[in-house]
């Protein structure tokens, strides 16, 4: 069950590391950082997090292949939600289109009839596997072989999308490339994936966009309640972005539940270690 969870939580992890790096005081180029967290998120990328993460397990052929399973079947149903904007790729590098069927948003009752089932297997599997059971062991050490294959295998999930950005740029994959020369903005058309909305004083909605921009808004008419959005339009020549299409996110709900994941991943590895001293 360890090595689902975690398979399941791998394609989020650059978008998790994203994060982190924004909130520390570095001058990092904003759309340098989201190239290279789209490019990790790719399957490719996926399986060679989920292989360096095997050769840390007794069983490593077994926990890559579930963490593989579990990626793929991630970025499947990603590519079911609509996003704006956004979408999963599974056969980069050879094909950095995005993926995206969009069935249905992902506060829509799909999405959180999954999540529901989800965690109720896994209260399901902590009851049945009870992975706290057992005496505490010392750890059995693995081969060195496996610390530096896995080693190998980390730093080329963390080098090998430098090396793959300037053919996702190219693609414009999330209009980094169109937003990034901002000269050449105007009559452009662009789109944002759940973007917080922010009011002025003056009431007038402003966009925070992934870019650390905040455009003002024109165009469609957004309700005063908005505060998270999908938009697609185009920039005008004063530099505000013109709304052709507008959808309103329930605040919050998303975050609530990757954090969830993320607990539930790690309550479930630390009774692992405590249990059984290595991870299965």
């Amino acid at each position: 069950m360890g090595w689902i969870l975690t398979g399941c939580l791998v394609p989020d992890l650059p978008w998790i590391l994203q994060r982190l790096v924004r909130a520390l005081p570095l001058e990092i180029s904003p759309y340098d950082l989201r190239i290279y967290a789209v490019v990790q998120s790719a399957l490719v990328l996926c399986l060679v997090a989920t292989a360096a993460l095997a050769c840390l397990s007794a069983r490593p052929l077994r926990a890559g292949l579930v963490m593989g399973l579990g990626c793929l079947l991630h970025l499947l149903l990603d590519a079911t939600q609509t996003k704006w904007a956004n979408g999963v790729m599974l056969f980069a590098p050879f094909d950095w289109r995005l993926l995206n069927f969009g069935l249905y948003w992902p506060e829509d009752w799909p999405a959180l009839a999954m999540t529901g089932f989800g965690l109720g297997y896994f209260i399901w599997a902590w009851l049945r596997e009870r992975p706290w059971a057992g005496p505490a062991l010392a750890a059995k050490p693995l081969p060195r072989k496996r610390y530096a294959a896995a080693t190998v295998l980390a730093a080329s999930y963390a080098l090998l999308p430098l090396a793959l950005m300037a053919p996702a740029l190219q693609a414009d994959l999330h209009y980094a490339a169109s937003l990034r020369q901002v000269e050449a903005r105007p009559g452009r058309l662009a789109g944002f994936d759940r973007s917080p909305v922010i009011w002025d004083a003056a009431g007038a909605p402003l966009l925070q966009a992934w870019t650390g921009e905040q455009l003002p808004l024109t165009g469609l008419q957004l309700p005063e309640s908005a505060r998270l959005v999908s938009v697609t339009g185009q920039f005008t020549p004063e530099g505000a972005f013109m709304v052709e299409a507008l959808h309103v996110h329930p605040p919050g709900r998303r975050d609530v539940f990757s954090y969830l994941g993320l607990l539930a991943l790690a309550a479930w590895a630390a009774a692992c270690l405590r249990a059984k001293g290595n991870l299965p």
